[in-house]
């Protein structure tokens, strides 16, 4: 009797490692808005103005599910899967937003899935995650709005891989294989494929980040596609490149983030505002301050896009009034470390040329809301 109760004591201990190791978490994230406003469309000098209150669910009602173990070789195994779940406002699906599997080690880490890759999540620097996209957040900036290619993007078959912190640096890389199916699927002689790269820098108050995204041979963004260009028609030979530089600092009484982007859609034949074009181009940048107040933090943003640059019969020229301005202040109340209250009041203005429909969109709202994150 003794013996067999030592036994199983050992073949406890033996297994407890591993089964200690292995950890599956369940989040819940659940945000809201009451939002007020109005956006002005104004076409040939004719003003058009839609009242806007509604309920603003912003995408942020999500289920997450986590996985983490360590195999006896020691290399650690992470599977995340998080789901958009249907929201109050309105009757809805669920779908799944994110979804990959890696593996950690020595070599850093590599996953695999769908995922919004680092040249969009570095970007996401206002307080509302950019959940709320109607003002100066940052990812609501790098569309170019006379091809409409846009870089806010949720990358299917992907691989991608981040190196170990190297005393403040790390290095990241991306591939993107293209969809799968559905009107953006391959087709002869278009060749759909992506890839970003990043490098960053942090020490103590102070982070610099440096990224790049290429998408091959992916055609124009469509209004109403779940994944943005993936969805669309491929285009043989065109190519969308961006770029961006973003510096953050914590000065203990402000916290500053600034960023610089510049995009480029090329390789493509276009109706737009002077002709038809092959390229266009057009830089951004934002900056975003948070001041933490007594329990809470106060925040200003604002972000802009420059005039587009196209090109039409070999001779690149810039667009008239083909920007877009946006700012927002606010304030976040902390409730509990799993509850917070916030209000932001913001205002965006697009250029007569932003797009290619020839008029300009200007929108004002004030919002009042709350996340559960649990």
């Amino acid at each position: 009797m003794k013996k067999a109760l030592v036994a199983a004591a050992v073949a406890g201990a033996l297994a407890a490692p591993t089964a200690m190791a292995a950890d599956l978490s369940i989040n819940m994230e659940w945000g809201q808005a009451l939002r007020f406003g109005e956006t002005t469309t104004t076409t040939a000098g004719v003003d058009s103005t839609v009242d806007i209150q509604e309920v603003a669910d912003a995408g942020r009602n999500r289920l997450k599910f986590n996985f983490t173990e360590t195999l006896d070789n020691g290399i650690g195994v992470h599977a995340y899967m998080v789901f958009n779940t249907a929201g109050t406002s309105n009757a809805g699906a669920v779908s799944i937003r994110n979804a990959f599997v890696g593996f950690s080690g020595e070599f850093g880490s590599v996953s695999v899935g769908t995922n919004e890759h680092f040249f969009e999540t570095d970007l996401l620097t206002d307080p509302l995650f950019g959940d709320y996209g109607a003002t100066a957040d940052k990812i609501q900036h790098i569309q170019l709005g006379q091809s409409n290619f846009n870089f806010t993007r949720r990358d299917s078959e992907s691989v991608w891989w981040t190196s170990k912190d190297m005393n403040g640096f790390k290095l990241r890389a991306a591939y993107i294989m293209g969809p799968a199916g559905g009107a953006g699927a391959p087709t002869a002689g278009a060749d759909q494929d992506g890839n970003q790269i990043g490098l960053s820098y942090a020490s103590g108050p102070l982070f610099v980040g440096v990224n790049q995204a290429t998408y091959n041979d992916y055609g124009l963004n469509t209004a109403n596609a779940t994944t943005p260009s993936e969805s669309a028609v491929p285009i043989a030979g065109s190519e969308a490149k961006a770029t961006s530089l973003r510096v953050d600092y914590d000065l203990g009484f402000a916290h500053v983030q600034a960023a610089v982007w510049n995009m480029e859609h090329s390789g493509i034949s276009v109706a737009g505002t002077g002709g038809t074009f092959t390229s266009v181009e057009a830089s951004g940048q934002g900056v975003n301050i948070e001041v933490p107040m007594a329990g809470g933090k106060a925040f200003a943003s604002m972000s802009s896009i420059g005039d587009q640059d196209s090109t039409i019969a070999g001779v690149t020229s810039a667009v008239t009034d083909s920007g877009k301005d946006s700012w927002d202040v606010g304030y976040i109340h902390d409730m509990s470390a799993q509850t917070y209250m916030f209000v932001r009041y913001g205002s965006s203005e697009t250029g007569l040329n932003f797009s290619t429909t020839a008029n300009t969109t200007e929108t004002n709202e004030l919002l009042v809301g709350w996340l559960l994150n649990y």
